[in-house]
């Protein structure tokens, strides 16, 4: 039986929905192409020439990308360009390119949790987890009909609550509806009044997921007309596992020198600065990958001794300096390099399929001190 394109997407998303993105992101396809039988895929961190140019090689028609190739509308492809020539290459070879950027980040499977756990931070949470607003979809249906749609909607209507899933509460009773003139009524009869025997199933939807869960309602709802209520519950809904960022304690703790030392060994990046005393000692970390500073009130809300993540901005360091928290900035590259393995380890072990990474990417920039002499 053969595996498509499709199939390995749909697993991705009930592994790491897209309703954990952000509201500014474009996760997702960008180049969308499903009902092809899957040859392989790569995974990358971002969509390069050498990236699809490997894919071509290799013959595989699935590229897994961490940052989108889309942010904003387009309104051309020059296919002269070099990025148009991408383009063109990734359409003649039919390869879909799908996108796991913040809802990647937001998960249990991010590098901010990959980070901190080979560092040795024990039993890792989100530093901030992640709030969604909810809703009560409650549906009315025919005797006979409850199992197949339950089923659809839980293909969206699904949020985990705490470690739990598939949460739906089914009542029973009647009800009464007349057929007008015009109406191509499932039960009944034009123009005289039926009482039925009906059951309401109730489940918790997403806001972002309400559009996707009427439509897949529509669709196998046995009545002409569904009729439905939905009403927004009072609080928003939080996950213990997903969240941005990963927070937890070292053991043993160390003091911030030895840290970074520990941290250069494990990950070898481009550079790392500091705010902070070399001998402070260090017991809860929070890593947040790619641009996280942002999250430093986060983090000493939490009472986190340091933040490691990328992109210090000067008003960030002050401000760390101020609060007697440490900070430890490497580049953007080095904290998200690791997403062509972790994402390379979910797929194998989901499924039996021909993977690999993209390891042709380096850091865009430089480090000048270490310059010798000679073009960098």
């Amino acid at each position: 039986m053969s595996l498509f394109i499709k199939d390995v997407i749909d697993k991705l998303e009930s592994l790491i929905p897209l309703s954990l993105q952000e509201e500014w992101d474009n996760s997702g396809y960008q180049i969308k192409l499903t009902d092809e039988p899957l040859s392989g895929v790569v995974t990358s961190l971002d969509l390069t020439d050498k990236c699809v140019n490997l894919a071509v090689k290799k013959g595989f028609n699935l590229i897994l990308i961490h940052h989108p190739l889309f942010f904003y509308p387009l309104h051309l492809v020059d296919l002269d360009s070099k990025d148009g020539k991408v383009f063109d290459l990734l359409v003649k070879n039919r390869i879909c390119v799908y996108s796991m950027h913040t809802n990647f980040d937001s998960s249990q499977y991010s590098m901010n949790h990959y980070i901190a756990n080979k560092l040795g931070v024990k039993k890792t949470s989100p530093l901030k987890s992640h709030k969604r607003k909810l809703y009560k979809l409650s549906v009315f249906i025919p005797k006979g009909y409850v199992k197949q749609v339950r089923d659809a909607l839980f293909t969206y209507a699904n949020p985990k609550i705490g470690n739990y899933e598939n949460c739906s509460f089914e009542t029973r009773g009647n009800g009464s509806f007349k057929p007008l003139s015009g109406a191509n009524p499932f039960i009944g009869d034009r123009e005289k009044t039926s009482f039925v025997s009906e059951s309401k199933l109730e489940v918790i939807i997403e806001e972002r997921a309400i559009s996707k869960t009427l439509d897949a309602l529509k669709k196998v709802h046995p009545y002409e007309e569904v009729a439905f209520d939905l009403y927004p519950l009072y609080d928003f809904g939080g996950s213990f596992s997903d969240g941005i960022g990963a927070v937890g304690n070292l053991e043993p703790k160390l003091n911030l020198e030895n840290l970074l030392n520990k941290i250069d060994n494990l990950f070898t990046p481009l550079f790392m600065h500091y705010c902070g005393k070399l001998n402070r000692m260090i017991k809860k970390i929070a890593v947040v990958s790619g641009s996280g500073f942002s999250f430093i009130d986060e983090a000493i809300k939490n009472n986190c001794d340091v933040l490691i993540s990328s992109e210090l901005t000067h008003s960030k360091a002050i401000k760390a300096n101020k609060s007697g928290i440490c900070l430890v900035e490497l580049s953007h590259f080095d904290m998200e390099k690791h997403f062509t393995l972790l994402a390379k380890d979910i797929l194998i072990k989901e499924f039996s399929i021909p993977v690999i990474e993209n390891n042709n990417e380096n850091n865009p920039f430089f480090n000048y001190k270490n310059y010798k002499g000679g073009e960098i």
